[in-house]
């Protein structure tokens, strides 16, 4: 019994350790992604005016880069370097109210399936800066690292496992050879 609670300890604590580092990992590599739309926010909250851009926006699409776009007071966006289907993208009124009130938002985004942005608003003069990009770059990266750590997990597993099997076959054998050594008797020993 006491090799089983040990056998499970240790798969409980390989488990939390891998799990740990995937957590980490993740939680470093999406707060990551924030930073060039942090920038640019930063950079676009500083200039002057928020006039339309002088070049057509955009697609917005899963390989976008970063973009930027104002919102006015109405929560209408004012100009943009992206458009979604030809039209200015519209962000939730949350978003941009909770940037006016706390001076920023961080969010994930999703304009419509399989288009997952990483998104900064900023509160500026007038209204509110948002920039993003795409997440496609960051979840292939993480869906890699979860087959990495998966793949480590499991052959951890397997090596616990091969472990306890192992132990478990010393002592039988041991078991064995002792209860041989208990049937034979005590060996009497030759005068000398």
């Amino acid at each position: 019994m006491q090799r089983i609670i040990v056998w499970l300890a240790s798969v409980i604590i390989v488990t939390l350790i891998f799990g740990s580092i995937y957590v980490t990992f993740q939680q470093f590599g999406r707060r990551a992604v924030n930073a060039a739309p942090a920038a640019a926010a930063a950079v676009r909250v500083q200039q002057p005016g928020s006039g339309p851009t002088a070049v057509p926006p955009l697609e917005l699409t899963a390989d976008s880069g970063v973009f930027v776009m104002v919102f006015g007071t109405d929560n209408k966006p004012t100009s943009s370097t992206v458009a979604l289907h030809g039209e200015l993208p519209v962000i939730p009124a949350g978003v941009l109210e909770t940037a006016r009130s706390l001076g920023s938002d961080t969010v994930t985004w999703q304009p419509e399936p399989g288009l997952r942005m990483a998104v900064v608003a900023r509160q500026a003069p007038g209204g509110v800066v948002v920039a993003g990009q795409s997440l496609t770059p960051f979840e292939d990266s993480d869906r890699m690292s979860q087959l990495f750590l998966g793949a480590g997990w499991l052959g951890s597993m397997v090596v616990l496992a091969a472990a306890y099997g192992s132990m478990a076959l010393i002592r039988r054998r041991q078991d064995i050879v002792h209860s041989a050594v208990l049937k034979e008797g005590p060996h009497e020993q030759d005068p000398a």
